[in-house]
């Protein structure tokens, strides 16, 4: 990860900073309320079958999107690697932070990290896969400051519109107790859902966040995610 690293969640327990960095920042192919623990959440539509080839689009990455979240300054994420691998050819890489939070604190509201690439996708479906085959391969190494990431449940399917687009709930626990708190100073651990589209010319992570959620101890509801990823997608796929 490189420039600034992203702060300011403070007395959540788990960082926003060390979050990004479990989830995505490690990810070479980059990674409550409702339980975001997988099961049939699922919409159906995230087939391969299902795709449509409606021409060469590319990815861009606007100053804002969906209305109220603007890109962070200076803060970056890493670009997606290992392109062949993935089935994307002729790659170029687009990644941004969005928050949602008051000028003087832009995390302190919502936060999406949208790392993405465009190229010539021969097998969405499959290039989704190994997104998420690759996230569940890092989950398993400890973070560089001690947080610790799990992905939970399986990969699960919704519309996206002629794409396919899975995604799966993830945990993150920082520090040598594993336990959640009641409260944003005893959390210890943040349940997430991270999100993975592909078409036949542009693929993406992104990992949509609610920072008040997290102080809470609330997960993020699989369905919500995938409807953010979804909005996203429609906003920063443009035409060549």
């Amino acid at each position: 990860m490189s420039g600034r690293e992203v702060s300011g969640a403070r007395g959540t327990g788990v960082a926003v900073k060390a979050v990004v960095l479990a989830l995505l920042g490690a990810v070479c192919v980059g990674c409550g309320g409702s339980d975001a623990s997988g099961g049939s959440e699922g919409a159906g539509g995230g087939k391969a079958g299902a795709v449509v080839d409606d021409g060469p689009h590319k990815l861009v990455a606007p100053k804002a999107v969906l209305g109220g979240y603007r890109t962070v300054d200076g803060i970056t994420s890493a670009g997606l690697e290992g392109h062949a691998r993935l089935g994307v050819r002729d790659a170029e890489n687009v990644q941004a932070v969005y928050g949602s939070g008051a000028k003087g604190n832009p995390m302190g509201g919502g936060m999406i990290q949208f790392t993405g690439v465009y190229g010539k996708i021969a097998d969405p479906e499959k290039t989704v896969d190994a997104m998420f085959s690759d996230l569940t391969d890092k989950a398993e190494k400890k973070g560089r400051g001690g947080e610790r990431n799990e992905m939970l449940g399986t990969p699960q399917d919704f519309d996206a519109d002629g794409a396919v687009l899975k995604c799966q709930a993830t945990k993150v626990s920082q520090g040598s107790a594993a336990g959640t708190g009641s409260g944003p100073e005893g959390a210890r651990t943040a349940r997430m859902a991270l999100c993975a589209w592909a078409d036949r010319s542009t693929a993406a992570v992104v990992l949509p966040m609610d920072v008040r959620a997290i102080k809470a101890g609330r997960a993020t509801p699989l369905r919500e995610a995938a409807e953010t990823t979804r909005k996203l997608r429609a906003e920063v796929r443009v035409e060549r």
